[in-house]
């Protein structure tokens, strides 16, 4: 965007956060030393959106603010999501596991 404002679906980070999880799992396979992997919490700046097609709804939009030193966006709020990864089995996630998540 020309504001230096981009705009991510909340499931397109959340995703994007999945992955990166497990790619650092299969790194670390052969350590020696592993660890659970315990609560990761996530700071995001949204915006909310009021959709006003004819399905209508509200839109939850990640800002990712450009530099620049320009004033932030105003209409954007900080929020912190706690996650806890567990695999299927509802089991911890370990680094370096032979058990990868999906």
């Amino acid at each position: 965007m020309a504001d230096g404002i981009r705009r991510l679906g909340l499931e397109e980070t959340i995703g994007a956060l999945r992955r990166e999880l497990v790619a650092s799992i299969y790194a670390s396979q052969g350590e020696g030393l592993r660890f659970e992997v315990g609560e990761v919490t996530v700071e995001l700046h949204v915006e909310v959106e009021r959709s006003l097609e004819a399905k209508g709804g509200i839109k939850f939009w990640v800002v990712e603010l450009g530099g620049g030193g320009g004033e932030k966006d105003k209409a954007s709020h900080k929020v912190s999501i706690p996650l806890k990864p567990v695999r299927r089995d509802g089991k911890p996630v370990l680094t370096g596991s032979d058990e990868v998540p999906e």
